[in-house]
């Protein structure tokens, strides 16, 4: 194993560290690139065609932002957008799936969602949460590795045992982590990180949900509630089949800043016939977990908009 043997102090802290410093880290590189692009080219984003370009720049205006540092269309087919970028160097990425979906006033709309996050300054408290979530999910992640490689030494002590019919020899390496004691660690890490992964998630809902709605009405103000209606509806049902964008792992990190954080039970059936159906008290349990508002909640608050 790479990783064994693990020492039991200065070695196993620096491994829990790295574990948690470097997904934060790393994603904090992507969020501090040039204009806000980064994390869109990592997603396969290219510079936006200057049709696209111009119809973000349209959207700004109606809401009343300065338009962002540049406009990015990342090559997958699930529908989606987000925005990005920090201290003015802001960008907005739209999928080819979203910008396939959609009526030309349907994308207007979504892109002015995005322009209504840049309004409320959410995209930097939403990379922020994001930072700190990836860190947060590294502590689950050190436990699972420290104890694949405890059940490694374990396995190994056992076949040394059994070839030499002699115990270790205790002057060979000293310092190293029994393999009981290096369990007793991912253990403790796993249950640990299981609640830093649930303080992640409350993190995201946080940041997520009532600024969803915020810029959901910004853009219902620019161009009309039906317009985004209809978005929501048809990028709800696209992304019951595609979501090449939030399987990723950096797309998954993102989610909660996506304007479609993917379809729950209780979205499949409201954007099929309009009402929720039997299955409106599981959409509704597993709704309490999502960082997005339901379909019908979205729909509800917009058709409020006097």
């Amino acid at each position: 194993s790479l990783l064994a043997p693990i020492l039991p102090g200065p070695a196993t802290l620096a491994f829990v560290g790295g574990s948690i410093g470097l997904p934060a880290a790393s994603l904090a590189l992507q969020f501090l690139g040039p204009s806000g692009g980064r994390v869109a080219r990592s997603m396969g984003g290219v510079p936006a065609s200057a049709e696209l370009t111009a119809l973000a720049h349209e959207a700004a205006a109606a809401v009343n932002v300065p338009p962002p540092k540049a406009v990015y269309s990342i090559p997958a087919r699930e529908p989606n957008a987000f925005a990005t970028g920090l201290r003015g160097n802001t960008a907005v990425a739209v999928t080819q799936g979203l910008v396939d979906s959609l009526s030309e006033r349907e994308l207007k709309a979504v892109l002015a969602h995005e322009m209504g996050h840049l309004k409320h300054k959410d995209v930097g408290r939403n990379m922020h949460v994001a930072i700190a979530a990836a860190g947060l999910g590294g502590v689950f992640h050190a436990g699972r590795e420290l104890l694949r490689v405890a059940h490694r030494q374990q396995y190994e002590q056992r076949r040394a045992a059994a070839a030499s019919s002699r115990s270790q020899d205790r002057g060979e390496d000293a310092d190293a982590a029994s393999p009981g004691a290096l369990t007793g660690l991912a253990a403790a890490l796993c249950v640990a990180g299981l609640s830093t992964q649930a303080i992640a998630h409350a993190l995201r809902l946080g940041a997520s949900r009532a600024a969803e709605l915020e810029a959901d009405r910004a853009a219902a103000d620019a161009f009309g509630a039906e317009a985004l209606i209809s978005a929501l509806t048809k990028i709800s049902r696209r992304a019951a089949t595609h979501d090449d964008l939030r399987s990723s792992a950096l797309g998954a990190s993102m989610a909660h800043m996506m304007i479609s954080g993917g379809p729950t039970a209780a979205d499949a059936a409201f954007a099929t016939d309009g009402r929720q159906t039997l299955g409106r008290w599981l959409g509704r349990a597993m709704q309490l977990l999502s960082t997005h508002p339901s379909l019908e909640v979205r729909v509800a608050a917009l058709r409020a908009i006097k």
